[in-house]
């Protein structure tokens, strides 16, 4: 349509304008029908490819097989989980005992090594529970028993700090000049019968 078509008909140039207008107005909208249309058929055709392609891939599948599979992640699944659990209460358990060989004075590795084997060691008789061994002093003291210097209880440490200062604090004899003794030696009075 011409504006020159219009105005043949007697309309107006001011009239032949809005009519463009209303008939602009008009196409827009049925442009956004045609586009809504057009991108509705565009999901549609995408929604079938997939539904076709899924079916497709179902093709010559056994559902018992697919059942055997599905019972076979799970229980990876559940060997994982479990896995994981024993991993961190194994972590929880080294700390533990690690802080509690530091508060008894167990100071060689290989006596803290050897003793965190013991107690984490199937039927050892302590058991992991809120977080820490039950029974494991009882364990340490038969410990003890076995290897007398393996850590010093509170009442030994006392004594040995004690001795310990004793020494320290002990008089110091130096030998007198003129004497064979290197500088550091002792010098050890003569009896006297």
């Amino acid at each position: 349509m011409k504006t020159e078509e219009l105005t043949a008909l007697g309309l107006t140039e001011d009239q032949a304008a809005k009519v463009f207008a209303m008939h602009g107005k008009e196409l827009t909208a049925e442009q956004k029908k045609t586009q809504k249309a057009i991108e509705e058929r565009d999901d549609l055709k995408g929604r079938l490819d997939t539904a076709e392609t899924t079916l497709k891939s179902f093709e010559g599948i056994d559902p018992e097989k697919i059942q055997g599979e599905l019972a076979d992640w799970k229980k990876k699944a559940e060997d994982a989980e479990r896995d994981f659990k024993a991993q961190l209460t194994r972590r929880d358990q080294q700390d533990w005992l690690k802080g509690k060989m530091d508060e008894y004075g167990v100071k060689s590795p290989y006596a803290r090594k050897q003793l965190e084997q013991e107690c984490m060691a199937e039927g050892s008789g302590l058991a992991w529970k809120d977080g820490q061994f039950m029974g494991f002093g009882d364990f340490m003291k038969a410990a003890k028993e076995k290897d007398s210097g393996l850590y010093l209880t509170k009442e030994e440490q006392e004594a040995a700090d004690k001795a310990a200062k004793a020494a320290k604090d002990a008089p110091q004899f130096t030998a007198p000049a003129g004497s064979q003794g290197g500088k550091n030696e002792r010098y050890v009075p003569p009896k006297i019968f």
